[in-house]
């Protein structure tokens, strides 16, 4: 069987200082038997307990290293990273949902300012043709009369 690989950074090769403690080759992390609290659940536990009754991990450290060295790979905390992935995954699905809204909100904001405008614009080409039209038909008008008072 292989070294069996380290909790804290996952290279092979941790190795029995003394009995019930491990030390990784690559990092100097050291692991120290019989844990109170369980490492993967939080169970607080008696110093004599050999699995914890809440979720079976194993306590003793060499048990708890060689358990994690199983086939789907990776350490416990790996494992609970890509547990959590899916959640992660969701809440920034919500969050990019959100930013959508808020930008469709800002466009429709937008090109409801740009349609008041185009109308108000409207409105005032409106009033100077009208304007333009009525002041031509007065020029007209002067001149009839001024060409008939004249003629």
């Amino acid at each position: 069987m292989d070294a069996p690989a380290c909790l804290a950074c996952t290279a092979p090769g941790l190795e029995i200082v003394r009995k019930g403690v491990l030390q990784c080759q690559y990092c100097g992390s050291t692991f120290s038997g019989a844990p109170l609290i369980c490492p993967s659940c939080g169970w607080v536990n008696t110093i004599e307990a050999e699995n914890c009754p809440e979720c079976g991990e194993p306590m003793d450290v060499v048990a708890q290293v060689i358990s994690r060295q199983d086939i789907s790979g990776g350490p416990l905390w790996l494992k609970r990273v890509q547990s959590q992935a899916e959640e992660i995954k969701k809440s920034e699905e919500m969050a990019s949902q959100n930013r959508l809204q808020k930008l469709q909100e800002i466009d429709r904001k937008r090109e409801a300012t740009l349609a008041e405008e185009r109308a108000r614009r409207s409105r005032d080409d409106r009033f100077f043709l009208i304007l333009i039209g009525t002041g031509v038909l007065l020029l007209m008008i002067i001149i009839m009369i001024l060409t008939l008072a004249l003629g």
